[in-house]
């Protein structure tokens, strides 16, 4: 009985002891180090459900983070994922799953979490990427493992593209025969342009890649061109979906979708690529399109279908062309694409792995030609868009080929991600402070310290440019203020908002990435108004139609001014009811009804845009010593 009881108690303590395990869950993070931001799962889906509300997009270029219009993004796929085919034991299987279905454990499990790992300024050289997401699952049809390991740079040159290594590993006693992977693509060029289903694409025949590009909208039924009567809408239609053809008289004239889009594959493990543009429906349905254009569907479609759509070649040439010659492709179904790109065949012996290399790549023509839009720029875009996306290319294959060693190393980037610069305001200007670069830094390519200094860049339309450069510091001029390198920004104009980056070079003029962008505008300080209730304005006033302040989101922006430090601002209809009420304690002089980042200007306090008309204002003065003291005003809006 002593010795059961011992057993027992041995036992017990064994398992006490063993460690548990927790679940590996589905993951995501966010790559957002260079200029293409996306974010990737461990079931090798992109997107994130609360970015949007349509819960899928994914590939913003420039990327930023979004505000209170999580729409507000350059996206270029809306919904991204994968396919994979195979044969074991001489029974085929097949799975596929992109962005807008969540795994299901009857098909997939995951295997590994979704780990984001940071290597800024590569600080170590032997790790590839300066943010990498590793992750996996398992596939239970054709029992393999797939892995992901996704890397981004920062580096000028290097930031337009994001690398993905995908490791299949087969960990049975049988073979994978026949096996063919794919990444796919639902392609929207843009979300924030709110067009779709008007892309072309084109084919590359030297880097023999396909590319997508936003073309002129069409009614889908008979195909018959939209047609816009304001800005550039009469002459080129929707072509890069310019924001002046909705409305006559705007003065914002920007390119909302001014990119190309395109996906290669660096390494193919020796197996043929194969790139199929279909019809892209998102939930599986096809509206009409002929079989050779249509995407198979999970649990749907057989595995031969699978097989048969993972290994068509879409004929090489463009839409234009396939049209022209009235064979396959060219037709109203493609203009809606999905894009498929394959590898195979290939084959896992037991416990053997395969690396497939893809990377996604965009790129766009100077950003001031996209903002200041017009004809010219639209007609220049279809080349300087197409070769600077073409030039991302060539540095993707250049990377990979050389094992992920950059050709340069620029000095670290004086800080990391956006807001990351410190920033106060002053009356009249805006002090921006930020650490200077160790004495210590070595390049580490050079083995020596070849920084040289910082470059300030400022933009007053928006937190991806166009940027100007304001200052030029040299190393030698530096001054340090409380151990910070600090740049003061004089005598700007009131109420007009201010975007800031600041980037390190070195002696051969390699610059580092901008990565520590202001995501909102910042407005000098106004001083409070010491004679108040004298001198208290609003501007615009009249409000009509624009504030004529240029940045994005600014048109409806108007400024309280002249008022105490502290107070209280009462709108009011000419009946008294109140609109909106303000509380401003910040100590400066001024105030606006609303701001960018809430997306709040001129609305009342039910978050209703105000109509049109006169409204009362008072200014309440809250200051110790001045309570009580207030101003009446009016101010007209016209719209």
């Amino acid at each position: 009985m002593k010795i059961k009881k011992y057993f027992f108690v041995i036992i017990i303590t064994l398992l006490v002891s063993i460690p548990i395990q927790a679940q590996v869950t589905w993951g995501k993070q966010t790559l957002k180090r260079g200029k293409l931001w996306t974010t990737v799962w461990n079931s090798l889906q992109y997107g994130d459900p609360t970015e949007t509300q349509h819960g899928f997009h994914t590939l913003d270029y420039p990327g930023y983070s979004k505000s209170t219009n999580v729409n507000d993004a350059l996206n270029y796929a809306e919904a991204v994922g994968y396919a994979i085919y195979g044969v074991r034991d001489n029974i085929a299987s097949s799975y596929t799953i992109n962005s807008r279905f969540f795994p299901s454990g009857q098909d997939i499990f995951p295997i590994e979490e979704t780990i984001l790992t940071k290597n800024y300024n590569l600080k170590d050289i032997g790790v590839a990427g300066e943010e990498i997401v590793t992750g996996g699952h398992h596939v239970n049809g054709l029992n393999v493992d797939i892995a992901r390991r996704s890397m981004v740079w920062s580096h000028p040159g290097l930031s337009d593209f994001i690398i993905h290594e995908v490791t299949i590993t087969n960990n049975e006693l049988s073979s994978v025969d026949s096996m063919y992977f794919g990444m796919r693509y639902g392609i929207r060029i843009t979300q924030r342009s709110g067009s779709r289903g008007d892309e072309k694409y084109d084919w590359d025949p030297t880097e023999k890649i396909f590319y997508f590009y936003d073309h002129r909208r069409f009614r889908f039924q008979d195909e018959v061109p939209v047609e816009y009567n304001f800005g550039v809408g009469p002459l080129r239609g929707d072509i890069g979906d310019a924001r002046d053809i909705y409305q006559q008289g705007t003065r914002e004239h920007e390119l909302d979708a001014p990119g190309y889009f395109t996906v290669v594959v660096l390494d193919s493990a020796g197996a043929n690529i194969y790139q199929n543009i279909l019809e892209h429906t998102g939930q599986g349905l096809t509206e009409g399109a002929g079989t050779v254009d249509q995407m198979f569907i999970q649990g749907s479609s057989s595995n031969a279908r699978v097989k048969e759509v993972m290994t068509h070649h879409q004929p090489r040439m463009s839409w234009d062309q396939a049209r022209a010659l009235g064979g396959e492709g060219g037709n109203k179904f493609e203009r809606r694409p999905e894009f498929l790109v394959s590898v195979g065949p290939l084959t896992l012996t037991p416990f053997a792995s395969v690396k497939i290399v893809f990377a996604e790549v965009i790129g766009e023509m100077d950003r001031t030609k996209i903002v200041e839009g017009g004809v010219a720029n639209i007609d220049l875009m279809e080349t300087a868009s197409r070769d600077s996306m073409l030039a991302h290319v060539r540095a993707a294959r250049k990377l990979y080929a050389n094992n992920y060693m950059p050709d340069f190393f620029p000095p670290p980037t004086p800080t990391d991600g956006e807001n990351s610069l410190k920033i106060k305001t002053e009356p009249g200007q805006i002090i921006i402070d930020w650490p200077t670069i160790s004495a210590n830094y070595k390049d580490p390519k050079l083995g020596i310290n070849d920084f040289a200094g910082f470059r300030v860049y400022r933009s007053n339309y928006f937190t991806i440019g166009p940027w100007s450069l304001v200052l030029d510091i040299k190393k030698d001029s530096i001054v340090l203020v409380d151990g910070n390198v600090r740049f003061v920004d004089k005598d700007l104009p009131f109420g007009v908002g201010n975007y800031y980056c600041v980037t390190s070079y070195d002696e051969d003029g390699n610059e580092s990435g901008k990565v520590n962008n202001t995501r909102f505008p910042i407005y000098p300080l106004r001083g409070p108004n010491l004679e108040f209730p004298k001198n208290v304005y609003v501007v615009p006033n009249p409000f009509r139609q624009h504030s004529n302040l240029t940045g994005t989101g600014e048109r409806y922006r108007m400024e309280f001014i002249g008022i105490p430090a502290k107070c209280k601002i009462k709108i009011y209809t000419l009946t008294g009811d109140v609109v909106q009420e303000i509380d401003h304690d910040d100590g400066s002089g001024s105030e606006s009804w609303g701001s960018i980042k809430e997306l709040d200007y001129q609305l009342n306090k039910w978050t209703l845009g105000v109509a049109p008309g006169v409204y009362l204002y008072r200014v309440e003065s809250l200051v110790p010593g001045h309570e009580g003291e207030s101003f009446i005003g009016k101010l007209a809006i016209v719209k």
